[in-house]
């Protein structure tokens, strides 16, 4: 019976149920959702994030995070680069307020991780 429902597992199925009795035996809550990693990734792009990032507490952004950020590297762009005004720069995005105080707040600090380190993009 095991050997039956096995054959009918796919790959991801077998990686998933081993990565869900791995956060059973090791008891550790960040491997509860690596199991659910499978069915996101294929098997060479989840083996590779195993060998970059294995054994590392990995936490990834949200959606929304990564828009900010995205609308906080263009308003670098704008207000840093291209000399515009920031209030106009920020006008032209048509976002909510509290969306523009994130904005904000990740352009702030992006401007100073950008003066304290050199990126050497190739």
């Amino acid at each position: 019976m095991f050997e039956e429902s096995m054959d009918k597992l796919k790959k991801s199925d077998i990686y998933s149920m081993l990565l869900f009795v791995l956060y059973q035996v090791e008891n550790i809550e960040e491997y509860s959702t690596a199991s659910q990693l499978v069915y996101v990734l294929d098997q060479k792009n989840f083996l590779n994030l195993c060998n970059y990032f294995g054994g590392t507490t990995l936490k990834i952004p949200t959606v929304e995070q990564l828009e900010i950020l995205l609308y906080s590297l263009l308003l670098y762009q704008k207000v840093n680069i291209e000399k515009e005004d920031q209030k106009v720069a920020l006008s032209s995005f048509n976002l909510q307020n509290y969306e523009i105080k994130k904005i904000k707040r990740f352009y702030n600090r992006l401007c100073e991780v950008l003066d304290e380190y050199e990126f050497n993009i190739q």
